[in-house]
């Protein structure tokens, strides 16, 4: 009796010529489909990009910042050479620029225009239930290598506390908050295409 059970079966124990091209199909499809994905996964070349990825001119080398200056009215004498250091940090963590004293490709300069606290919450009873410490600051860059690119633009931010707790205590705090919201903002501006 010569039952076909399947496409792949024998017949006596013999592979129909049908089914052998089909077998030798398959296994040259999977063969391709490996190779594929090996290349896809080694290939060097390639990389995965990321939101936060910068895009730096291949041109730009180098960056100079100098110190920020502070001119607002309520002062904190560490909020300028923290800022300096943040956008320092920033720039050489995620980009592969180096930091030069002077005659950079990109030179920053940064002034603290407003550093003062608002109250925004009020309760039924007329009290400040909390407060928000607001900081600008205008950054200036310059990109001699492309001065399309350059721009004058100040950034705000500001994040709120509670107003029963001493400023005092949370200060510093509240300003490593903003000024890394701050510092995204300025690398964004300098380097993102969006």
């Amino acid at each position: 009796m010569n039952w076909k059970i399947n496409q792949w079966s024998s017949i006596n124990g013999q592979w129909s010529i049908d089914s052998i091209h089909r077998m030798k199909r398959w296994s040259i499809v999977c063969g391709l489909w490996t190779i594929l994905i090996i290349v896809a996964l080694t290939t060097p070349s390639c990389k995965i990009y990321r939101f936060t990825d910068a895009s730096v001119d291949p041109n730009w080398k180098t960056f100079g910042m100098s110190q920020t200056t502070n001119i607002a009215t309520l002062q904190n004498p560490n909020a300028a050479p923290a800022f300096t250091e943040k956008i320092k940090e920033k720039f050489l963590r995620d980009t592969r620029l180096s930091l030069v004293r002077e005659n950079g490709d990109l030179e920053f300069s940064a002034i603290i225009t407003e550093y003062n606290i608002d109250p925004v919450a009020i309760t039924n009873t007329e009290t400040t239930a909390q407060n928000r410490l607001n900081i600008s600051i205008k950054v200036e860059c310059i990109n001699k290598r492309d001065n399309s690119k350059s721009f004058s633009q100040v950034f705000r931010d500001g994040e709120n506390f509670d107003a029963n707790r001493q400023f005092s205590e949370t200060e510093n705090t509240l300003l490593n908050t903003i000024f890394d919201r701050l510092v995204q903002q300025i690398f964004n501006r300098t380097f993102g295409n969006w």
